[in-house]
């Protein structure tokens, strides 16, 4: 509902900087007819049906082309494109996306390439998928240059909102640039927004005397009576400081009669933390985690994956009739030629036939795709409602004994239960990262730029891994590192990719053996210019008739009474592909698993 809303208002933002955006008409100068047609395309958009808004649009679009005012006609497309996403319709969305582009960049329409751009950072962002919508809104950014001032602070507002949780301190420095640009600019709409949105960062970080620094600065703006001021976040900051002046009460009864325009679940879970209500906080976190949970990301993906699917049935249909209207064609005129042209049409029936078995075998694999991603769903629903589920199930049990009145609970008791939960939620949030490493490592599934490595000194790379896996191991079970690499041997490559895949099959290892020995060794082939990293372990081993199915997807072969959801070794496969490499299970060795990570030796 939030997200809606900010595309709402995003929009609205977009048609009203068409007053000022570029030298062609103005919608403050339009007159007549042209203020008539403009008046009715705001109110379609605002309350129109998709019929009646497409329809018009098209109408209104041919009717600017007419008159030349290619200014109102681009920003036009571009709100066509908001409006599809409005309505949950990302793949027109997309499509219209891909038009627009298509057609300013054949006019050679300089000065709105970044429209296009940034409607597909929208696109993405709508999707959830945050490094390409970072990636669009950035190159519009540049494009845009200085030309459109309110749809560089737009966009500095909206990088800025995709990094409130995951980076702070980055989402803050993008309001302050929107804000520097809105002072240059004398834009007080703007300015108190990104004001606001700074004191929302500190409030959702806890941090008190950064949030009241914000205040006061929006308070001052807020009091200064400029007409242009935007009361969008008033309640947003009213509550953040009941909040930490300790009125939760307040906080909460204002919360609940106005729109905050941000996250309000956030800001419950804030106010709950604040007053140090554990237990409805505590479940407030779980309902908002249970809500964001990647089921919804997995979901989306088989989502996407049958919209296109259905696109190319729907393109393979299309083409097939578009064949078969030839052939009808072709048959008429070999029937006056029979004799003359029974060659041609032979070839011409075995061309076609060929082609139809070709669309054939693209549905097929259509089908195929669509039928795979629908049993990932499955497997993956069925692994989370018991991996999940148990973690969570004792979780609560123990909070409720903890928070329950009247209970007498021993010291050594409370102990025990603080270390069950904890190790809990450490289950839990490994089981979160493994699902975001996972999406992550499809995003990456392409070779990384060599730009982004470093050089890399393998020793040391692989003594820090296994020191921090060395706390984990069981009682009775050595860590052992051995080398055949000179310690100043250098490689490069990249560190953190590296890291991971290592990380994954320490912490297999470590599974599955209770006694003997883990041990990580260096190598290197010379021949084929290659570095072996060798983890051996004196586990409980693979059956053979697993040691074809341990990369699949959610697949724990015999053990699935351990902890986890079968994604380590999936996710070390793609991540090392990512980098040029290998991660493969040596066979020959049975005294328990051993696999080898095999990477380019770049110097």
């Amino acid at each position: 509902m939030i997200r809606h809303l900010n595309l709402i208002f995003t929009a609205l933002l977009l048609l009203a900087s068409v007053n000022i955006a570029f030298a062609d008409k103005a919608v403050s100068d339009l007159t007549g007819e042209d203020k008539e047609r403009f008046d009715k395309f705001r109110h379609l958009f605002t309350t129109g049906n998709p019929n009646e808004f497409y329809s018009y649009t098209k109408e209104y679009a041919e009717y600017l082309k007419k008159q030349g005012d290619m200014n109102l006609y681009y920003k036009l497309k571009n709100n066509e494109g908001f409006y599809a996403l409005r309505h949950n319709q990302i793949l027109q969305a997309m499509e219209i996306a891909e038009a627009l582009e298509k057609e300013v960049r054949e006019n050679k329409a300089e000065n709105y390439y970044y429209l296009p751009v940034a409607l597909m950072g929208d696109v993405y962002y709508e999707s959830h998928d945050m490094r390409k919508a970072e990636k669009f809104f950035l190159q519009a950014l540049g494009e845009a240059g200085d030309r459109d001032p309110k749809f560089t602070m737009r966009t500095y507002m909206s990088l800025g909102e995709m990094q409130a949780l995951k980076n702070p301190q980055k989402a803050l420095e993008w309001y302050d640039k929107a804000i520097e640009l809105a002072q240059m600019y004398n834009n007080m709409e703007y300015l108190s927004m990104s004001v606001a949105m700074k004191g929302y960062i500190h409030f959702l970080a806890g941090d008190a005397g950064k949030f009241y620094r914000s205040y006061d600065d929006y308070n001052n703006l807020r009091q200064s009576g400029d007409p242009d001021f935007s009361k969008r976040y008033n309640n947003m900051m009213e509550i953040a400081k009941l909040t930490f002046d300790g009125d939760y009460r307040d906080a909460r009864d204002l919360m609940a009669r106005g729109n905050l325009y941000v996250d309000s679940a956030l800001v419950s879970i804030r106010i709950l933390a604040s007053e140090g209500n554990i237990k409805d906080g505590f479940s407030a976190m779980i309902q908002r985690y249970v809500e964001l949970d990647s089921i919804y990301s997995l979901a989306q993906e088989a989502s996407y994956d049958h919209i296109a699917t259905e696109r190319t049935l729907r393109l393979a249909q299309d083409e097939a009739a578009s064949s078969q209207k030839e052939v009808k064609i072709l048959m008429y005129v070999l029937i006056g030629l029979i004799v003359v042209f029974l060659f041609v049409y032979i070839m011409g029936r075995r061309r076609l036939m060929l082609k139809i078995w070709e669309r054939n075998k693209l549905l097929k694999d259509a089908l195929a795709h669509a039928e795979e991603s629908d049993r990932m769903k499955s497997a993956f629903i069925s692994n989370m409602s018991h991996e999940i589920r148990t973690p969570l199930n004792a979780v609560a049990g123990f909070s409720s004994l903890l928070v329950e009145s009247g209970s007498e609970i021993g010291e050594a008791e409370k102990k025990d239960m603080q270390e069950r939960i904890t190790n809990n939620v450490e289950l839990i949030t490994s089981i979160v990262d493994e699902m975001l490493e996972l999406s992550k490592s499809e995003s990456e599934s392409n070779l990384r730029p060599q730009t982004e490595y470093t050089d890399v000194w393998v020793n040391q790379l692989c003594r820090g891994v296994l020191r921090s896996m060395v706390m984990k191991a069981k009682k009775g079970v050595e860590m052992r590192f051995a080398s055949k690499l000179p310690d100043d041997f250098v490689i490069r490559t990249h560190p953190a990719t590296v890291k991971r895949i290592l990380y994954h099959i320490l912490d297999n290892a470590q599974k599955f053996t209770e006694q003997g020995y883990i041990e990580l060794r260096c190598g290197v082939d010379k021949e084929k210019h290659q570095i072996k990293l060798i983890v051996t372990d004196t586990g409980i081993g693979i059956p053979k008739e697993d040691h074809g199915r341990i990369f699949d997807l959610f697949e724990k072969g015999n053990e699935n009474f351990k902890e986890g959801i079968g994604l380590g070794l999936p996710i070390c496969r793609r991540l090392a592909a990512s980098i040029g490499g290998e991660v493969k299970l040596d066979d020959s060795y049975t005294e328990g698993s051993r696999f080898i990570l095999t990477i380019p030796a770049i110097e």
